[in-house]
């Protein structure tokens, strides 16, 4: 676990508490670690961007344990502050929860954090770490050595005629010493082809992408990519390479060229174009919409809000979901995104639903 060194982040943040208050507050974000859940990470997530209509009394309360006159209402800023202290040490600990959910929720820059702005970087390096660092192979060890006794074999020839106490305790010992090197050689089995497995699941699944990608054709709506406009071609496509994602939980570091890629296949706009949220998700036929796998239950509107706007669009309609939009996201429709970034970002989306 990373250490908590709150003296600099306040003075980062430009507060400054007594030294009394700043050691009060290291055992209590070590014990939210400790004890994190998924619903709590998310929550410290969306505290992180702004949102304040949250139930945060669990987080309170673990700082109140050391500091009675802690207050969520006077410590607003400060709270942020620790929020995003604990979140870095998450991203730092690999916890793959948190990281997805801090770089989604940061929807591709458009979305700024009042404090600790550093943390969304931290989550972009340790997300493009451990995409490459999940696809290492490991060495698999194929020769299984049982395990061997050599004093067993001289203590079985000094056996003397008609010792039956000893030949009893010699057939336990010879027992005990087969079962130990049954669970030595199972153990060494086990390990080997949960290797075997682990690096089969990822062939699976880079030759599944690979395929994909050649064969240029959506795997959700069954058309080739060519039918679709560039802001659909990235929809769909972040939705097939979601669902494709089947054996890491970050997917490949290549996968935002492999989205560019696909996207390249659609059809070039004539002219001028908007690249506003709004009309790539109107420009997705409603039924086409009702075919796309994606998880509005378990994802927040303030993390995941292109998701959001896709659930929107296909139970509202076309043009009507705007308002609630902005009401449940705090963004407008009008945020403009480049193809390849919406497609990165409803992926990442994608993969944080998968997580959940």
């Amino acid at each position: 676990m990373k250490n908590f060194v709150f003296a600099d982040r306040y003075a980062a943040e430009g507060l400054s508490p007594s030294g009394e208050i700043v050691a009060s507050r290291t055992p209590p974000a070590e014990r939210i670690v400790s004890e994190i859940t998924d619903s709590r990470t998310l929550d410290l997530v969306r505290l992180y961007y702004g949102v304040t209509d949250l139930d945060l009394a669990w987080f309170r309360d673990e700082f109140a344990k050391e500091d009675a006159s802690f207050s969520l209402v006077n410590n607003e800023r400060e709270t942020r502050v620790l929020a995003a202290a604990i979140l870095e040490t998450l991203v730092a600990d690999e916890d793959e929860l948190a990281i997805l959910a801090v770089v989604a929720g940061s929807v591709s820059g458009h979305r700024v954090p009042a404090q600790s702005k550093g943390l969304v970087s931290s989550a972009l390096e340790a997300m493009g770490r451990q995409s490459v660092d999940q696809r290492k192979p490991r060495i698999i060890e194929a020769k299984v050595v049982p395990t061997v006794n050599t004093k067993l074999g001289d203590e079985i020839s000094a056996l003397t005629a008609d010792d039956w106490p000893a030949l009893i305790a010699m057939l336990n010992q010879i027992r005990s010493e087969a079962q130990a090197s049954a669970r030595h050689t199972a153990d060494q089995t086990s390990k080997a082809l949960a290797e075997l497995g682990r690096q089969m699941g990822l062939f699976r699944e880079e030759t599944q992408m690979l395929w994909w990608l050649v064969g240029g054709h959506s795997r959700t709506l069954g058309r080739s990519f060519a039918a679709f406009g560039q802001y659909q071609a990235a929809i769909v496509g972040a939705v097939d390479l979601g669902d494709l994602t089947s054996v890491t939980r970050l997917g490949p570091i290549a996968a935002p060229a492999m989205l560019e890629r696909v996207i390249a296949l659609s059809k070039r706009p004539k002219g001028a174009y908007s690249k506003d949220l709004a009309s790539a998700i109107d420009g997705v036929a409603r039924e086409d919409l009702n075919r796309l796998n994606i998880f509005p239950n378990v994802l927040a509107a303030r993390i995941a809000p292109v998701t959001a706007a896709l659930e929107l669009a296909r139970t509202i309609g076309p043009g009507a979901w705007h308002g609630r939009f902005l009401e449940i996201t705090g963004l407008p429709v009008t945020i403009e995104l480049e193809p390849t970034d919406l497609a990165a970002q409803l992926y990442r989306e994608h993969l944080l639903g998968q997580l959940l």
